[in-house]
């Protein structure tokens, strides 16, 4: 699917599509729905602070495994701006996930509370050190000073396996507990799917 909104061509692929789609269906609790909200604040929280710093946005491919801004302006940012960015996203999701607190502790709504788990899961989530997610995009910025690109590319590969084995045994140990809880499952297939995709781009 593409389209062009304010002179910024999107592109979301249709197993992304299909997939929301199914969930926000067979969802009647309204957990999807809060989830999905919190990633579309997340993605706006990179895209503020990203034009905060003058950048022109050109185009955003959105698929299953990851959101990719082109930003012509990367090169030429410093290590302050670029940190930034890419924290902002995540420090929007702690945000939001105070007032949603704040909000369910007033009125006792139950939606504010669902909104609030999703931030708050989704920021953790997302400070983890594995390729694609903030925290190991953070964690690249930092190598990237001090070491070759080849050095970076297999540092940033081992940490982000070494993240995905002890999240694969836990994601097995909830299953095996709950019998349905499969949340823990899907990050660690969306983590390794990540990783995977890395490990056979080119170096």
């Amino acid at each position: 699917m593409k389209g062009k909104i304010a002179n910024i061509h999107f592109k979301v692929s249709f197993p992304l599509v299909a997939g929301i789609t199914l969930i926000l269906v067979c969802d009647t609790t309204g957990v999807a729905l809060c989830g999905l909200l919190a990633c579309v604040c997340h993605e706006l929280g990179h895209i503020i602070a990203m034009k905060s710093f003058g950048t022109q946005i050109t185009e955003i491919n959105i698929s299953v495994f990851d959101v990719g801004i082109v930003d012509i302006s990367q090169k030429s940012r410093g290590i302050i701006a670029e940190m930034t960015i890419t924290l902002s996203g995540v420090f929007v999701n702690f945000v939001l996930f105070f007032l949603s607190v704040i909000v369910y502790n007033r009125c006792k709504f139950y939606i504010f509370g669902y909104f609030a788990t999703a931030n708050l899961t989704l920021g953790l989530f997302n400070l983890l050190p594995v390729e694609t997610l903030d925290g190991g995009n953070a964690l690249r910025l930092i190598l990237q000073r001090n070491f070759s690109e080849k050095t970076v590319y297999f540092v940033t590969l081992i940490i982000s396996l070494a993240c995905i084995v002890p999240l694969g045994y836990l994601s097995y140990k909830a299953l095996m507990t709950s019998r349905y809880n499969f949340t823990m499952l899907f990050a660690t297939l969306y983590l390794t799917g990540a990783v995977f995709f890395k490990l056979i781009s080119p170096v």
